[in-house]
């Protein structure tokens, strides 16, 4: 019983050691983020902690074989409304072991409760991203894009930067319980080519919802069936569709199978 203590508070220690890098709003956000029932299993997975640019926010980043050598492949994860990368951390680790795959994940939540200001444009987004992966030493081709609900729903313009102005990181995007909307600015810009002449276009997805999710329309398989048939529009190729109808809102990560299965392709299809 005191070894198992000890090592729960050498994990707390370590964390707090990492989140002396936060000062200002990032700090108070990560106390928020401290208080999230999934903080103790984040502590016990001892990421980094890293502060954004503006000193707004931060990103987690965790190894899942741990070291401090750079992971093969990456994963960049964007969490849902008032989400924390905390729990994106947590929630995606127990898919991840064993495997050489690095996970960052970003507070693009800023704690707010007006989602015009209260949320990093796709913009803001990419820009952390990019800074960070080339910081970890991540190559171009080698990273899994995954955005959750309101995540999902930027992701398709955070890829089209990355595809149309970016470094072309992403090899594998993953659209998961987030539809298109088609009045939403992020998703007007991208068919208005702010982000490049048909951004999308080449780009590789995933779609994934469940049957049993509150918002079939916007977020379930009936939205996310209209979201593959938008992407293919614009010029990019949906691999798979993955409809779980036992599983609501999040069926991709709720069902370790859909997640295994996830993996198991980006890592066999990117070098």
């Amino acid at each position: 019983m005191k070894t198992l203590c000890l090592l729960i508070l050498l994990g707390w220690t370590q964390l707090a050691l990492a989140q002396n890098n936060l000062t200002g709003h990032a700090a108070a956000l990560f106390k928020k983020a401290e208080a999230s029932r999934q903080f103790s299993t984040v502590a016990g997975l001892k990421p980094e902690v890293l502060p954004t640019t503006d000193g707004q926010s931060f990103l987690t980043v965790w190894r899942a074989k741990g070291g401090a050598s750079a992971p093969k492949h990456w994963i960049v994860s964007l969490h849902g409304t008032h989400g924390f990368a905390t729990d994106d951390l947590a929630i995606w680790s127990p898919h991840l072991k064993g495997r050489d795959v690095g996970l960052l994940s970003v507070q693009w939540w800023l704690g707010g409760d007006n989602p015009r200001d209260s949320y990093y444009a796709p913009a803001q987004v990419y820009r952390e991203v990019d800074l960070a992966l080339q910081k970890l030493g991540a190559r171009p081709g080698t990273v899994m894009f995954h955005g959750f609900s309101r995540g999902s729903a930027n992701a398709y313009a955070i890829a089209a930067l990355d595809a149309g102005r970016g470094r072309k990181y992403f090899a594998l995007n993953v659209a998961s319980s987030g539809g298109v909307g088609l009045d939403y600015p992020p998703t007007r810009a991208i068919v208005a080519g702010v982000f490049g002449d048909h951004p999308l276009k080449g780009t590789c997805w995933i779609t994934c919802a469940g049957g049993r999710d509150p918002q079939p329309e916007r977020d379930g398989i009936p939205g996310m069936r209209r979201a593959a048939v938008w992407l293919r529009e614009q010029g990019a190729t949906v691999v798979q569709s993955i409809e779980d109808p036992n599983f609501g809102h999040g069926a991709l990560v709720l069902n370790p199978k859909n997640a295994k299965r996830v993996l198991d392709l980006f890592l066999a299809e990117t070098p």
